[in-house]
Parts: structure tokens; sequence; C-alpha cells
């Protein structure tokens, strides 16, 4: 690992209610690039009010303590941008066709393989503390069937694959973006995220809570608002929740 991780410690459980959860008890004065993983969550969190389900002992499922106190809350969403483009790095090296899927899902192909919880505490303008759950089907075979499209390493590439050497490559890669985020390299970061948009300039249908549209996704606001053109020709922006992939 490098050296953000060496500074923090690694808490390992075969089983939590939550990583996140487990990290945000933990003392203030916890170094940054404190690390805590499980074999398995009884109470594994998603964005919202989504859950994240896994089989024990075969997922990479861990969350990071940050302290971004250079970032400002008003670009709070270039944090999402860093961790989502090193975990679409770091699945990158095993398959292709892998994309985010706005804000933070990451895909293979049109199936979901991997997922991030971020959650900011502001201390006035600026970030104070984040923390960053991830979780990545790594060598899960079969999955619950209210879940509408997982995929996971193994299943692509017939392989099986050491969760703990998985952690060190990602870290290091998580390390290496945070560090891009500090030296505020935002264009470099703008410009990859977009390279990995998941339909990214192609028609598609999408769904409010009004209506069913077509449009074309033309990028996303540094804010996080995510850009389409529909088919009317009209430029419409939305925060998380207020549209849906169909």
């Amino acid at each position: 690992m490098g050296e953000l991780f060496h500074k923090g410690q690694c808490f390992k459980f075969d089983e939590l209610l939550s990583t996140n959860s487990y990290l945000t008890s933990l003392p203030a004065d916890t170094h940054e690039g404190t690390i805590v993983t499980a074999g398995y969550q009884t109470k594994g969190r998603g964005q919202g009010e989504n859950t994240w389900v896994s089989e024990k002992n075969k997922n990479l499922i861990f969350s990071i303590l940050l302290k971004p106190h250079f970032l400002k809350a008003s670009s709070q969403f270039y944090l999402s941008k860093a961790i989502s483009l090193a975990l679409a790095d770091f699945v990158s090296l095993f398959i292709d066709n892998v994309f985010i899927k706005w804000p933070n899902d990451i895909y293979a192909g049109n199936k979901k393989i991997g997922g991030i919880l971020i959650e900011n505490v502001l201390e006035e303008q600026y970030i104070n503390q984040c923390i960053v759950g991830i979780g990545l089907n790594v060598n899960q075979k079969k999955f619950e069937s209210h879940l509408p499209n997982p995929v996971s390493l193994s299943q692509l590439t017939n392989l099986e694959y050491d969760i703990d050497d998985m952690l060190d490559t990602l870290t290091d890669i998580i390390e290496y973006r945070y560090k891009m985020l500090k030296d505020k390299e935002y264009k470099t970061l703008d410009e990859n995220y977009t390279d990995f948009l998941y339909q990214y300039e192609q028609m598609a249908s999408y769904k409010t809570d009004k209506e069913i549209f077509n449009g074309i996704i033309k990028g996303v606001e540094s804010t996080g608002e995510l850009i389409i053109l529909d088919d009317k020709g009209a430029c419409r922006k939305f925060i998380y929740k207020e549209v849906n992939f169909l």
C-alpha cells in the first residue's frame, strides 16, 4: 500500500453490520487512510435507501477514511469522480468494457459489478472528513434473484481472485487518483470520467417521476448534475434520484 494507507490502520473483520458504520464510530483523531474491511456485512449500505448484498467471503468490501480538508464542499463531486475512476481503473486491469454509470456505479458492459457509497462531513465551506465505502463483486457466482443486473469478475473471466491482494492494488490506485484531486487536476479527472461514462453520447431511454423520455448523455456538471439532451432538443440537468436509466 502507498504512503497514505501506511499512516492509517487496517481493521479486518469476518462480519460487520457495515464497514462505513464501523469507521464512523472510530474516534475523531483516527488517521486518514484507515481501512475497515469485512468478509460479510449484515446491513451493508448503498446509495440512499439501497442495501449492498454480498455472499460471505466472496467479494471485496471495505471502507476508507479520507480527510480532504483541501476540497470545498461545492467541489465534492470531484471526490466521487476520483474514487469512481480508481475503481474503474482497477476493474479495467481484468476486463474490457468497464463503465461508470452516473453518479458512481461501476458497470461491466450493461451489468453492475461495483458500487460506491461516499459520506461527507462538512465544516463550513470545506470537507472535514469523508468515509468511502466500496463493494466489488469478485468471486461470487450466484446472486439473489431480486437484484436487477449483478455480475462478478469471476463470472466474466472464469478465474478466482485473492481478495487481500486485490485490496492492496486497489488502494494504491485510489491513492493515485486522490493525489490528482489534491493537485487540483480537475480537467484530467473530468476527461477521464467522461471517457468511462456509461451511455455517453448514446441515445437511450430515461425515466423521471413524471415521464419516460429519450435522450443523449452529454456530460456531467462539476457539481454532479447529469446533462441529457432530450429528443426534442432540450438540454436537461438532473441531480441524483431525479432520473433513472431504463
